[in-house]
């Protein structure tokens, strides 16, 4: 055979085998992409099964503390900071004067000024008296006084000036901190330091709709914390909010007597616990039944025998929240079992096995 036709021929033979190599693969791929069957596993699953009972009104919210006062102090006026007579951590008492700017050039107006309007003040009163016995014309007084009274203005508005160059606290508490150092400049209503108030703190929490209903203003409030296991604080609702959020929870503010020997700080979290007397007849299903969580509200529910059983995915809505438990207000009856983990595993029809069940 001519050795110009056999170089062709191998190609060919060589090109045949690579695709009917890469082929082969291609069906190896697409095979390992089909999606896996899980309709033949039975996934294991935890439930409860729902009961309806009596519970009580008492819940628990999270919070975090912050002060009642809190105030970064400005100075009104622009110059150097002159004196600071606080550090970090200092007691201040509201309306107490922490510093001042430089004020030297001021009080030398005014010190002129006030010269200046004592003696007008003689000549306002001279010419009172000289009009008043018919020694002066009246035109003549008109200006003396004018002039006197532009001058009381002038001292008035130096004297505003002294008081808006002072760092005054309008709050008491405690400085937290330091923004400008002693010969630093500062600009007008620039905050110098922060002070806050932690002989009153508050909490500002969330709760559900129909707990939002059952509390009222100047209820009392048990306060807990991590930080001193055992301690009780005394709280008081003094807000609960008229608006609720896309969620159907609404805002209440609790403020906490700081009293203790442990004084709380502000920033710590804590646990509000509120008593609202008996909840009522209702079922009630732990919150991590619900497969995405209270947005989205559903549980799945199992149905069938030890033969076969399967998960139903089932929509409900919930009521009020009682610490790590739910009411469920329509879509579960006594009676049945509810899948309480594994439901990340699980769509409408999936076979199961309960493995914990309650």
């Amino acid at each position: 055979m001519n050795r110009k036709m056999i170089l062709p021929l191998v190609l060919l033979v060589l090109a045949l085998g690579i695709g009917f190599k890469l082929a082969a693969n291609k069906k190896k791929l697409d095979a390992a992409k089909q999606p896996v069957d899980r309709s033949a596993f039975a996934f294991p699953v935890n439930t409860i099964t729902t009961v309806r009972d009596t519970l009580t009104g008492d819940f628990s919210v999270p919070g975090v503390l912050e002060p009642v006062d809190h105030a970064k102090v400005m100075v009104q006026a622009q110059g150097k900071l002159a004196s600071l007579n606080v550090v970090l951590g200092s007691r201040v008492t509201r309306g107490q004067v922490l510093g001042s700017l430089d004020v030297a050039q001021k009080q030398l107006e005014l010190q002129a000024a006030e010269l200046q309007l004592e003696k007008l003040g003689k000549d306002d009163q001279r010419y009172r008296e000289l009009v008043a016995g018919k020694a002066a014309p009246e035109s003549s007084f008109d200006d003396i006084h004018f002039n006197f009274e532009s001058q009381k203005v002038r001292v008035e508005q130096i004297e505003q000036q002294l008081r808006d160059a002072q760092v005054v606290s309008p709050v008491g508490g405690i400085v937290v901190a330091k923004n400008v150092e002693i010969g630093e400049f500062v600009g007008a209503n620039t905050a110098v330091v922060e002070v806050v108030d932690v002989g009153r703190l508050k909490a500002m929490v969330r709760v559900s709709e129909r707990d939002a209903y059952r509390i009222k203003v100047d209820d009392a409030v048990s306060v807990t914390c991590e930080v001193f296991p055992g301690e009780t604080f005394q709280g008081t609702v003094t807000f609960v909010s008229p608006r609720g959020d896309a969620s159907h929870n609404y805002e209440v503010e609790v403020a906490v007597r700081n009293e203790k020997a442990h004084p709380l700080k502000s920033g710590t979290f804590i646990n509000a616990h509120f008593r609202t007397g008996i909840a009522g007849d209702m079922i009630a299903i732990p919150k991590n039944a619900l497969a995405e969580g209270m947005k989205n509200p559903y549980v799945y529910v199992v149905k069938g025998d030890t033969t076969g059983m399967r998960a139903e995915r089932r929509p409900i809505t919930l009521g009020r929240e009682i610490g790590d438990r739910v009411e469920v207000v329509q879509g579960l009856l006594p009676g049945e079992t509810v899948v309480v983990s594994g439901q990340l595993n699980l769509v409408e029809g999936s076979k199961v096995r309960v493995t914990n069940s309650k």
